[in-house]
Parts: C-alpha cells; sequence; structure tokens
C-alpha cells in the first residue's frame, strides 16, 4: 500500500488561550485523507492497487450528464490524470459508512487542463472499501446550459 506524507487538511478551527487560530485534524479526516490521496496516487500512477480499495458493486455518479459509470470505466477515465490535490475534507460516520466530502483539483496529463470537483464519497467501514463516489463538477457551465435564473426547481 502506498502511504502519502502529506499533512491532513481540515477546516476543524480552534481558538488558543491567546485568541489565535489553529487548524486541528480529527483521527477520521487524518484517516481519510490517506485514504483518499492513496486511491488518487495508484490511479493516477496506473496501478492495479486502486481495485484493493474499491468495492466489487462501485460506481460514480455525476451531476453533469446524470448518469452513473461502473468501476472499468472510471477508472479510464480517471487515470488521464497526471496530479490531484485534495483539499478541504471532511468526514461524518454513520453506522458502517463514512461520508468523506472535498475538493479534488486535478490536471490531465496530456493537454495541461485544470478541473476542480467537489466530491462526496461513502466508504464502508467493515471492509474499508469505497463503494460509490458522487463528483459536481465546479468549472465553468458551457454555453448550452441552462442560467440558475431559467431552471425551475
Amino acid at each position: 500500500m502506498l502511504l502519502l506524507s502529506r499533512p491532513a487538511i481540515s477546516e476543524n478551527i480552534a481558538l488558543t488561550p491567546l485568541g489565535f487560530t489553529a487548524q486541528t485534524v480529527t483521527r477520521d479526516v487524518a484517516e481519510y485523507t490517506v485514504q483518499e490521496q492513496t486511491l488518487m496516487a495508484t490511479v493516477t500512477a496506473k496501478e492495479n492497487q486502486p481495485y484493493l480499495l474499491l468495492a466489487d458493486e462501485f460506481e460514480v455518479w455525476t451531476g453533469q450528464d446524470y448518469d452513473w459509470q461502473s468501476k472499468s470505466e472510471w477508472l479510464q477515465t480517471i487515470k488521464k490524470q497526471s496530479k490531484f490535490t485534495i483539499s478541504n475534507l471532511s468526514v461524518r460516520l454513520m453506522d458502517d459508512f463514512a461520508v468523506v466530502s472535498f475538493m479534488l483539483d486535478t490536471v490531465q496529463s496530456q493537454h495541461n487542463k485544470h478541473s476542480s470537483q467537489f466530491i462526496v464519497d461513502l466508504w464502508r467501514k467493515s471492509t474499508n472499501k469505497l463503494t460509490v463516489r458522487y463528483v459536481s463538477d465546479l468549472t465553468a457551465p458551457n454555453s448550452s446550459s441552462l442560467s440558475r435564473q431559467d431552471r425551475k426547481i
């Protein structure tokens, strides 16, 4: 298993006795930061290890096309990324699941194309495997999409 030594980033802010703010990291944030970084590092390194972290029923849902991708389709898509940065990670534990949300910035290797996404991952704690990923692209929408005023909710 590939372990990375990047520091965990959390939005948990605490006041010190002198009034200064300090970032604190919960054990869950530190643990899942390593999990997410390991997953992305093995995928971008084009190794077979990501399969060890993905559940058999793993799927990815996106807000852009309202469709899903299987494990093999997602791995083919994500392998085009050469660099990634995970930030603003938070964790919420619910029974046997951990809901992990974070910002993912990636660079596509061939075209040097940057993208930013908001990710919500659902990890099964008993198996330590990712079961589903929800992705929302934060790049500017294309001109054919509806403006905020044109959408009916």
